[in-house]
C-alpha cells in the first residue's frame, strides 16, 4: 500500500511539473491590451498597424475593454514625424510613455519601429505577469506598466530599437528601458520656400480681379516671413455708351507668420500703384495711382513630397490710400474701403 501512494505521488509532481510551464505560456497568450490608435492621414491605418502587431507576436494581443490600455499617437510636425506609445491603467490613469521623434517623412517606417517596440513590451508584461503567483493573476492583470526613456531631451528616433527588461517576482512591474542609437540632430536654421500661385480679389477694382504671384520666404519652427510680389490681369469699367476705364494692379507685399504645425497666421502689408487709362473716350489718358493696404491671413499648408508643397490661404485686406476713377470729370468707380483676396499656392522648400 505504501508503494503504490509512493507511485502517486511521484506522477502527480511529474504531472504538475510538465504542467506548470504549459499554463505560464496560456497565461502569456491570454494577455490583451485594448487599443487607441490616432494617426495622420498619410499613416498606415489601424488595421494595417494591428497586422503588424499580429505578425511579430503570432497572436492578435489586442482586445476591447482589456484592463490595461495603450494609445499609439502618430502626429506630423515641420519635416518630422512624432510617434508616441502610451499607457494606462484600468482607472484610465497615465503609467508610462515612450516618444518616437522621427526625422523623416517616412510614417510607414515609424509605425512599423512602433510597432516592434509595442510588441517587445507587450511579450515582455505577459512574460512577468504570467510567472507571477497564480492567486494575484487579477492583481497582476491590473498593475501598471512603467515605461522610462533613457534621455527626454535627447530628440533622437527610435529605429529597431534594442530592448532589456528587469521583471521581479516581488512586485509585477515591468521596466522597459529603450536606448535609441544616436543621430544627428535636425538643423535649427531656417527653410528657404520658394513658390507661386493664382488668386482672386474682391474690392480692387469693379468687378473681380485675377492676380498671380510670386514669393519666397524664410520658415522657422514657428515664425516666418515672406515678400511677395503680385499683378492682376486688366479689368474695365464701363459706361453705358461704351466708354470706360482700365485698371490694373501691380503689388509688393510681405508677411510675418506664426507657424501652427500646417496653419498659418499672418499679418499683411501691400504697397504698389494702380495704372488707370481711358478707353474708347475722345482723349485717352493714363494715370498710376499709389495704393498702401494692411491687414491679415489665415493660412494652411499640405506636404505633397518632401519638399512640394501646397498652400491655401485667405487675405482681410483695409485700403489704407482710397481713389476714384473718373472719366471726363464724372466719377465712375471709388476703391472701397475694405479688400480680400483667395488664393493657392505650389512652393518648393530647400533646407
Amino acid at each position: 500500500m505504501n508503494d503504490r501512494a509512493g507511485l502517486i505521488v511521484r506522477f502527480g509532481v511529474v504531472f504538475f511539473w510538465a504542467l506548470g510551464p504549459a499554463e505560464a505560456k496560456a497565461r502569456a497568450d491570454a494577455f490583451t491590451v485594448s487599443l487607441e490608435y490616432d494617426a495622420s492621414p498619410e499613416c498606415p491605418d489601424v488595421a494595417a498597424f494591428r497586422a503588424v502587431m499580429i505578425s511579430r507576436l503570432g497572436r492578435d494581443p489586442f482586445r476591447d475593454g482589456a484592463p490595461d490600455r495603450v494609445l499609439v499617437r502618430i502626429t506630423p510636425r515641420r519635416n518630422a514625424l512624432d510617434g508616441r506609445l502610451e499607457w494606462r491603467d484600468v482607472s484610465g490613469r497615465w503609467a508610462g510613455e515612450q516618444t518616437f521623434p522621427l526625422v523623416t517623412t517616412d510614417c510607414v517606417r515609424l509605425a512599423r519601429t512602433m510597432g516592434f517596440a509595442l510588441a517587445v513590451q507587450i511579450q515582455l508584461l505577459a512574460s512577468a505577469r504570467a510567472t507571477s503567483e497564480p492567486d494575484g493573476g487579477a492583481a497582476a492583470t491590473n498593475a501598471p506598466v512603467a515605461v522610462h526613456r533613457d534621455d527626454r531631451a535627447s530628440n533622437r528616433p527610435v529605429t529597431t530599437p534594442p530592448a532589456t527588461a528587469i521583471a521581479s517576482k516581488e512586485s509585477s512591474t515591468v521596466s522597459v528601458v529603450v536606448n535609441p542609437p544616436p543621430i544627428p540632430r535636425q538643423r535649427p536654421g531656417p527653410e528657404l520656400v520658394l513658390g507661386a500661385g493664382p488668386s482672386v480679389g474682391v474690392g480692387m477694382s469693379s468687378t473681380p480681379l485675377l492676380l498671380g504671384r510670386v514669393f519666397g520666404g524664410l520658415v522657422w519652427s514657428h515664425v516666418s516671413i515672406e515678400l511677395g510680389a503680385e499683378v492682376s490681369l486688366p479689368a474695365t469699367t464701363r459706361r453705358a455708351d461704351g466708354a470706360g476705364i482700365f485698371q490694373q494692379q501691380l503689388l509688393l507685399g510681405l508677411a510675418g507668420c506664426a507657424v501652427l504645425t500646417r496653419w498659418r497666421m499672418c499679418l499683411l502689408a501691400n504697397a504698389g500703384a494702380v495704372r488707370m487709362a481711358g478707353e474708347e473716350v475722345d482723349i485717352s489718358r493714363s494715370a498710376m495711382v499709389p495704393v498702401v493696404e494692411a491687414g491679415a491671413r489665415v493660412g494652411a499648408v499640405q506636404p505633397v513630397g518632401r519638399r512640394v508643397f501646397l498652400s491655401a490661404y485667405l487675405d482681410g485686406l483695409i485700403v489704407l490710400s482710397r481713389w476714384t476713377a473718373t472719366l471726363d470729370h464724372v466719377p465712375v468707380w471709388t476703391a472701397p474701403r475694405f479688400a480680400g483676396a483667395l488664393g493657392l499656392d505650389a512652393g518648393v522648400r530647400f533646407p
